[in-house]
């Protein structure tokens, strides 16, 4: 299968913004620019569109860039320490670059004691089917991309949202930006054909 995103570029893209202040959101504005322009395809040079995302206990904020079935890319943070799991994806790929802050991640299944500590500029793929503990120190952000049956991802990423929180908005919203981006990439099919 043929992907449209490279975490190599990512990786570079992202380390080209992090001089940029973040509290006034030039950061995130000169890396949604960068990305419009290097995957235009794919990226719509926007305003992020903020909602809240809880899942496996880690809560914060999420801003989705692009949506298919086969790739995912978004930013994710939050402006509070918070910690948590990040899930078992069977069926995904998740690379993610740090954006600002500091992640702390531990394999659960390894012989893994030490943590690894991720600052920004700093990159991180968790394959498929392997599962890590994190904790996300408080204005910390990262980008992050996943690649391959994205659907199978949205039951972890949402049930905690939704049960635990009872968070019925964040779900309806997620739900609308994923129709966004699905009716987005179909008028880019028909316009092509």
């Amino acid at each position: 299968m043929a992907y449209k995103i490279e975490p190599s570029v990512l990786r570079d893209v992202a380390a080209a913004v992090l001089d940029l202040p973040l509290d006034t959101g030039q950061r995130f504005a000169a890396l949604i620019e960068a990305l419009a322009d290097r995957y235009p395809d794919v990226v719509a040079n926007e305003v992020p569109r903020w909602m809240m995302s809880k899942a496996g206990g880690v809560l914060g904020k999420i801003s989705f860039l692009y949506m298919g079935p086969s790739e995912y890319l978004l930013i994710f943070g939050s402006p509070a320490a918070t910690d948590g799991y990040t899930g078992r994806y069977r069926f995904v790929d998740v690379h993610k670059v740090v954006l600002a802050g500091r992640y702390v991640t531990y394999d659960l299944e390894s012989d893994q004691i030490a943590p690894t500590v991720l600052l920004p500029g700093d990159t991180s793929h968790m394959r498929r089917g392997e599962a890590r503990g994190l904790q996300i120190d408080s204005g910390s952000w990262h980008l992050e991309y996943g690649r391959g049956v994205t659907m199978t991802a949205t039951p972890f990423a949402m049930m905690d949202t939704l049960v635990n929180s009872m968070a019925l908005k964040p779900v309806l919203a997620t739900t609308k930006e994923y129709l966004r981006f699905t009716a987005r990439g179909v008028r880019r099919r028909f316009r092509k054909a």
